[in-house]
């Protein structure tokens, strides 16, 4: 089997496809991943074939002061520009990089074009997500996100108006390039963005204890589990020795968001409760 992982954002989102990529390439399948350019160099290293995507995450990353003062809202031609453009690079990278592919695996939640390609090539897609929030359900909310304009806001605590703004705002942005697209490939047109991205039986890619979907009787999301790269490196000294101090401690982390102000006492407090040790880990960037 020929299987390209795609994916675009931090280490959180590229790191998980590298693991089953380098489990199944121990199976014998064929397998590349199609990433920021800025991982290339480590998953070669890993004798993983790579097709850059997109800007360098980490450079965007480094650029960024801690507190980032408001920006000026992007105009309506702003925001058409930027996702033709982002259309545009998603419909011609991964079509090459898919060549001679079986199956196109799109983890997170920006793969907007790669279930058109998989469709014009004749091959499998599965879309993957990390987090219940990325998937539609009435137990919880979408990541927040401010209206567009012209777009109202739904009622307060109403998941169901919540998750039909996140698929609007998949169309408002999207829809036109994605159609576009589509139609010049000879393609029928989509309605939902979202929708069409993620599939009726999206893959769940977190562990079953620590993330589990809120609804055991929904059959429509596969839990596959989480999908981790193994590390055999020592441990430094000062960890080993924080460690061995006593109970296992707790882990707090935010992925490739500084942590709230607010959060800190709280993980503390937490913490000091159960009789355990904190560690926490910050982020990369403020999103």
């Amino acid at each position: 089997m020929r299987v390209l992982f795609s994916t675009i954002g931090s280490r959180g989102d590229v790191q998980p496809v590298v693991a089953l990529a380098s489990h199944l390439k121990a199976l014998g399948h064929q397998v590349r991943v199609c990433v920021p350019p800025d991982f290339r160099e480590w998953i070669e290293s890993l004798d993983i074939p790579v097709t850059p995507i997109g800007p360098e995450v980490r450079r965007f990353a480094a650029s960024r002061p801690a507190a980032t003062p408001p920006q000026k809202p992007l105009t309506a031609e702003q925001r058409r520009q930027m996702a033709e453009a982002t259309v545009a690079t998603q419909f011609e990278v991964l079509a090459s990089a898919a060549q001679d592919c079986d199956v196109i695996v799109a983890a997170t939640a920006l793969q907007v074009a790669a279930r058109s390609v998989a469709e014009k090539m004749g091959i499998a897609y599965v879309f993957a997500a990390y987090a219940p929030v990325v998937l539609p359900s009435q137990h919880h909310a979408p990541p927040l996100l401010p209206p567009l304009p012209g777009q109202a806001p739904p009622a307060a605590n109403d998941n169901a108006g919540l998750w039909a703004q996140d698929a609007a705002r998949f169309n408002d942005l999207f829809g036109a390039a994605v159609n576009a697209r589509r139609a010049s490939l000879g393609l029928a047109e989509i309605d939902d963005v979202r929708s069409h991205m993620l599939t009726d039986q999206p893959w769940f890619a977190a562990d079953a204890t620590l993330g589990p979907w809120p609804d055991v009787t929904d059959s429509r999301v596969f839990q596959t589990g989480a999908w981790i790269l193994p590390d055999e490196r020592p441990l430094s000294l000062d960890l080993e020795t924080f460690l061995d101090r006593g109970d296992p401690p707790i882990y707090f982390g935010f992925g490739s968001t500084r942590a709230p102000e607010a959060a800190g006492p709280v993980m503390l407090n937490a913490a000091r409760a159960l009789g355990r040790q904190l560690v926490a880990g910050g982020g990369r960037f403020t999103c």
